[in-house]
């Protein structure tokens, strides 16, 4: 290919051939998005992405059987949480290859690469629409055809796999858990009392139907399950007024979405007292979804610390399974720093307590039993905050029994890798699972709550979070909160922020949650 020297001016951006896949604007990365979905174009392009020694910049490698930077079973993983979230390839796959490395990838490169794959509707949408040049003639018999290149106007953003939340069993549901139910399966007791929801509840005739076939499918043995309630499906749906799909903040119970499924707020009458809860509803439609359902179970029935998210209970009888969590009045981290509703900055004393409580939870997780168990998935929206601020460490869909060194060859790469790629440790992408991953995480979590800027953000130069810190030639000093006020103790903010900074260097260089603890310690008396 050509070298090219082409400039695109439009709504206020400069794109040029050098310009980062990251930088690209959003309506750049959303037109390829739609274009690649088409015949899933974007796993020749990810597949075709050359390993190192080579690196951005650098011409293609031409021996046909070069070392490829993602094998297909990463491609799958990509494709695996599109089917999830509903999202499109290239943009899930621009996460992770646009924003890796210290050296990234160009615009330049993605067209040599389209150029090879001979995907031309996305080269000609860059070459003519964006860079505003001319497209190339081409005489290869194969072209595909041009005239239908460019979606139109009225093309979805991405193709979405949804599922039927109200599919019954006969409709060929997944098969379902159970359990061996005593003759108070479908009234369950705790302590003797009846578990209701606020007011008369009647199981409807589906759900009746549900509760008798349910034993016609396969058993899945939940240990641990002594110390928690099961809860009818039809009583944790009414309290949720039906799951339906509108937020809380416009008068619905849905609170927001996790790894494997969505969250609502619901209010159970348990021993004659109200107890507020929040509902993990699971996707049915997840690949493993019953790994994760029984994972979530057997460790927080084990898990006991004030640092934790409490598990109250979960439901195993109905069209979807669930999981009752003790509620957190404050929300996320990430909502709290971000200040939604018109909630007032966190001030400096209560991001202090944050910072050790968050270290302390998952501190817990790493040393409670002699195999440390690895979060896979720290980050501020699982960061959850108690009407009091104290933050709890939750959603353990992707939890994993892992080593503190780095022999972790039989451990698998999580399937959300590539979406919160601001927080994965480098590591992680190579499926390097260790409890130092989790240190990594922690780290990002702790530059979120000293400079209050959000993870990621395609706006700012250094899109993630650490790349900004790193890149930014403001001094440390400049970069820490200024909503703390005059209470914030500088001398601290900065010894705070020099540890975060060893908690996202390098894995060897890292230290461990328990060090972390040990340090905060010395530094919050």
């Amino acid at each position: 290919m050509s070298t090219r020297t082409m400039l695109a001016v439009t709504g206020g951006e400069n794109v040029t051939l050098t310009m980062e896949l990251r930088h690209l604007p959003s309506w750049v990365k959303s037109e390829l998005s739609k274009i690649l979905e088409l015949q899933r174009g974007w796993r020749e392009v990810m597949g075709r992405i050359p390993a190192q020694p080579w690196v951005p910049g650098q011409p293609l490698p031409t021996d046909q059987h070069y070392i490829k930077r993602y094998l297909p079973s990463d491609i799958f993983l990509v494709e695996d949480e599109c089917n999830k979230r509903g999202r499109c390839g290239f943009e899930v796959l621009l996460e992770e290859w646009g924003t890796s490395g210290r050296i990234r990838a160009t615009l330049n490169d993605l067209l040599n690469i389209l150029d090879q794959a001979k995907l031309y509707r996305a080269m000609d949408y860059i070459t003519v629409h964006v860079l505003k040049g001319e497209a190339p003639a081409r005489d290869d018999e194969n072209l595909e055809d041009l005239n239908n290149s460019l979606p139109s106007e009225s093309t979805q953003d991405c193709l979405w796999i949804e599922v039927d939340q109200e599919l019954t069993l006969q409709q060929g549901d997944p098969p379902r858990l159970t359990e061996t139910y005593s003759s108070q399966a479908y009234a369950p007791m705790l302590n003797h009392q009846e578990t209701t929801v606020m007011g008369a509840v009647q199981p409807t005739q589906s759900e009746k139907m549900v509760e008798k076939t349910v034993s016609d499918f396969p058993a899945i043995e939940i240990e641990h399950s002594n110390s928690l309630t099961h809860f009818p499906y039809y009583v944790l749906k009414e309290a949720a007024n039906s799951f339906p799909d509108l937020s809380i903040d416009y008068g619905g119970t849905r609170l927001g979405e996790g790894a494997f499924g969505t969250v609502y707020k619901a209010k159970i009458i348990i021993n004659d007292a109200v107890q507020t809860v929040a509902v993990k509803r699971l996707n049915m439609g997840e690949m493993r979804v019953d790994q994760q359902f029984k994972m979530e179970i057997d460790v927080l029935s084990r898990c006991i610390h004030e640092n934790v998210v409490r598990l109250e209970g979960y439901s195993c009888d109905g069209p979807q399974w669930c999981l009752l969590y003790a509620f957190m009045a404050n929300g996320s981290l990430q909502d709290r720093l971000a200040c939604l509703g018109g909630s007032k900055p966190l001030n400096w004393e209560t991001r202090l307590s944050i910072t050790s409580g968050t270290a302390e939870g998952i501190a817990y997780l790493h040393t409670y039993q002699q195999q440390p168990l690895v979060h896979r998935d720290i980050k501020s929206a699982n960061i959850l905050l108690d009407e009091h601020f104290v933050p709890k460490v939750g959603d353990f869909g992707l939890v994993k029994l892992g080593g503190g060194g780095t022999h972790t060859r039989t451990l698998v790469k999580t399937t959300t890798v590539f979406g919160t790629s601001a927080y994965m440790a480098p590591e992680a992408f190579r499926g390097d699972v260790s409890v130092k991953m989790d240190t990594f995480s922690y780290g990002i979590v702790m530059f979120e709550l000293l400079t209050g800027l959000p993870p990621y953000d395609e706006h700012r130069e250094g899109c993630d979070l650490l790349s900004y810190i790193l890149e930014t030639e403001s001094e440390n000093e400049e970069l820490i909160d200024k909503t703390f006020g005059t209470a914030v103790d500088m001398g601290l903010a900065l010894q705070l922020f020099e540890l975060a900074e060893k908690c996202t260097a390098d894995k060897r260089k890292r230290p461990t949650m328990v060090q972390v603890v040990q340090s905060l310690k010395k530094l919050i008396a």
